[in-house]
């Protein structure tokens, strides 16, 4: 289980509560070998991307739960955790159980990739992780697209999209599997988020490929 937010440049501040007061989460179940991968999950749904996405590469999965008592997951873009050089890709989101608003559902600022890539948050707070960064958003600013969603249901939205999830206020918990696909011609660029683990084996500057470490 991953243990706090991604901090792109440094470390933690101080007082930091861990990653699980607003969702539990374990970063890229594919690369397991056992009965526990998405990897067969992450290959079924590669046709899909394919007609939105010319050549797609697996670059991560995650699996999510969340529970009574976590904390509203606050506005931001994935792709300021992200060590590559554009945001050319798709994110998937699959609950693996019903889900709406009052279970923490997924939500999306509708137009907001158009925003560009603004700085990358602190998701404790939904500031920004440098001081002296202005996010220029505003979930006023836009419709927002909150749907309830079967299980199994899949959305898909750009690495730009602001996206929450507000706090879930039912008993028991909601789990949902998100996977990233992003075009064969990203490269890594590892200055835009040096904490991240998979600057430690990769070559900065290469094209992206997919790993299946095991």
């Amino acid at each position: 289980m991953s243990k706090q937010v991604l901090y792109t440049h440094g470390a933690p501040p101080p007082g930091r509560p861990p990653l699980s007061a607003i969702i539990e989460q374990w970063l890229n179940p594919h690369q397991h070998r056992d009965a526990c991968s998405t990897g067969g999950a992450a290959d079924a749904m590669r046709p899909v991307v394919r007609q939105l996405l010319d050549d797609p590469v697996l670059f991560q999965d995650l699996l999510l739960v969340k529970r009574r008592g976590h904390k509203e997951f606050p506005w931001h873009q994935d792709f300021g955790f992200w060590p590559v050089d554009r945001p050319d890709g798709i994110v998937l989101w699959i609950p693996l159980d019903e889900s709406d608003a009052e279970s923490g559902a997924l939500r999306f600022a509708i137009g907001s990739h158009r925003l560009g890539a603004r700085p990358v948050v602190d998701l404790h707070d939904g500031q920004p992780q440098s001081a002296d960064a202005e996010l220029g958003f505003s979930p006023g600013a836009f419709p927002i697209f909150a749907p309830a969603y079967r299980a199994g249901d899949a959305v898909a939205f750009s690495p730009l999209t602001f996206h929450s999830s507000p706090p879930r206020l039912r008993d028991g918990e909601r789990i949902a599997w998100s996977c990233v696909f992003l075009s064969a011609t990203v490269r890594w660029q590892h200055a835009r988020a040096p904490n991240h683990p998979v600057c430690r084996r990769t070559v900065d500057g290469a094209k992206i490929q997919e790993r299946r470490d095991g």
